[in-house]
């Protein structure tokens, strides 16, 4: 299923050019073919590509980003995971010691249930995280080694700079009006596709077709990677977070946790 998914955009931008074909047939059968492909509509043509490629490479920049962030935030949460077994503790300081271990484990179900439920609460890790930042405190209070505490500081806070980064890809608008200037730029060409004369016969339909098979397909990618971590939706491009969830699931069931005692 998830193969086919891959070849959903092109059958969708096929389907567009294959109406635009139609449509630029029916035009030049009923001579509606009125604009001449000059040097103002080569222009016009030449500034639409360009807007489209300059927003596609920005897209497409916080893609790649993205793609990193799973892989990351389980090397830093195993890496904290790990640091906090191996704080040493006194005898009266273990029910601590066992609370950043379940705070750890707490944090990580928060982050997997943010990216299945498509949304991402901000609020919820960060009171997971102030939950981690007070044990460290606590630890420090108890006259735990200072050296894991430090690595756990600077991983949970790593692990909060992600999270940020996530909203930010995923769930921030903030290049909306260039979505919007690409949709109206695509359907500007496409008219004038259908309403230009043609006079290239079959070499010129041909043509017409293919540009606008590409840029549709462009377009309809960049919508797509504007969120690439949309869990369990039929979405072309989106990250992969199995990571995460397959370490949240060893945590729970296929690791033998030391006992503190």
């Amino acid at each position: 299923m998830k193969k086919i998914l891959r070849f959903k955009l092109f059958f969708q931008a096929g389907f567009i050019a294959v109406i635009v074909l139609l449509l630029k047939i029916t035009a030049d059968h009923f001579g509606f073919g009125v604009i001449t492909i000059n040097t103002l509509t080569g222009t016009f043509f030449g500034g639409v590509f360009f807007t489209i490629s300059i927003v596609f490479t920005g897209a497409m920049a916080d893609f790649k980003e993205a793609e990193k962030i799973p892989g990351e935030m389980a090397v830093l949460l195993k890496a904290i995971h790990t640091d906090a077994m191996l704080i040493p503790t006194k005898e009266e300081d273990s029910g601590t010691a066992k609370d950043i271990i379940g705070h750890i484990g707490n944090l990580l179900s928060t982050i997997n249930a943010n990216l299945r439920g498509n949304h991402w609460h901000k609020s919820q890790l960060d009171e997971e995280i102030n939950k981690i930042n007070q044990d460290i405190i606590d630890l420090w209070a108890k006259g735990a080694s200072p050296t894991p505490l430090m690595k756990l500081r600077d991983n949970l806070t790593n692990i909060d700079r992600l999270s940020h980064r996530l909203d930010y890809i995923a769930y921030t608008t903030g290049i909306s009006g260039a979505y919007i200037i690409c949709d109206l730029s695509l359907a500007a060409v496409l008219i004038l596709f259908v309403l230009a004369k043609n006079e290239w016969g079959a070499g010129g339909l041909v043509l017409f077709a293919l540009i606008a098979f590409v840029l549709t397909a462009i377009v309809q990618l960049i919508h797509d990677i504007d969120n690439p971590f949309e869990y369990g939706k039929n979405t072309v491009a989106d990250v992969d977070t199995s990571v995460l969830f397959k370490l949240e699931n060893f945590w729970k069931n296929g690791q033998k946790k030391p006992t503190l005692k």
